[in-house]
């Protein structure tokens, strides 16, 4: 058995891309390999935003266990299960992230539970069901208002844009998680302790991914 303690967990929003590039094949294989068009900059260990015809790895977020020169290998992207020739797209390498600071123990995570459809019959003495979708994974971080942090500006602009930036969560055992998000910002801060007091909330628009390192 292993036990984490959360003291020390942070929590960073990726704050620079680079450009889109087209990604021409990506295989069906346990760890996807992807071909990018030439100059395509990416290293080992950068993390990718995926844009790809199959909308289950379409948003996600990936880090890169390998590359040889135009091809690179997706850690813990699994497309077996994909129809072959349909993935292609592009990437956008994550350059620089931000971590937030003075985030409260109080986090909270809802949603992603599994949907199940019945499909008990007319001859059935007990009842039966199939798993559907998962219901969306939603992200609350309580923070200490103060609009002068550095990360503060970066949030904003992700909230007032609605556009999606990536999520990566650091645990102090070394493992992560990383997800494409939705971020939205409350300016409005409440009192809670005699302190000021906001709130992040994200909702995953892909899959996340966990790496044990």
């Amino acid at each position: 058995m292993s036990i984490t303690l959360a003291v020390g967990t942070q929590v960073a929003i990726a704050s620079t891309y680079g450009s889109a590039v087209t990604m021409s094949a990506l295989t069906n294989a346990a760890e996807a390999v992807a071909t990018l068009a030439g100059g395509h900059s990416v290293v080992v260990g950068d993390y990718l935003e995926l844009t790809s015809g199959w909308d289950l790895v379409n948003g996600r977020i990936a880090r890169v266990k390998a590359v040889s020169t135009n091809d690179i290998t997706l850690e813990s992207i699994d497309t077996r299960r994909y129809p072959t020739g349909t993935g292609t797209g592009s990437i956008r390498r994550i350059t620089a992230w931000t971590t937030l600071s003075q985030i409260t123990a109080n986090i909270s995570v809802s949603g992603g539970e599994q949907q199940f459809a019945d499909i008990t019959s007319l001859t059935d003495q007990t009842q039966k069901q199939i798993p559907t979708t998962r219901s969306p994974v939603q992200v609350t971080l309580p923070v200490y208002d103060d609009p002068a942090l550095a990360w503060y500006a970066t949030v904003r602009s992700a909230s007032e844009s609605a556009t999606a930036a990536a999520v990566r969560m650091t645990f102090p055992n070394s493992s992560k998680l990383v997800a494409n998000a939705y971020w939205s910002l409350q300016q409005v801060p409440t009192i809670e302790d005699s302190t000021l007091r906001a709130t992040v909330n994200l909702s995953f628009v892909a899959d996340p991914t966990r790496y044990a390192t």
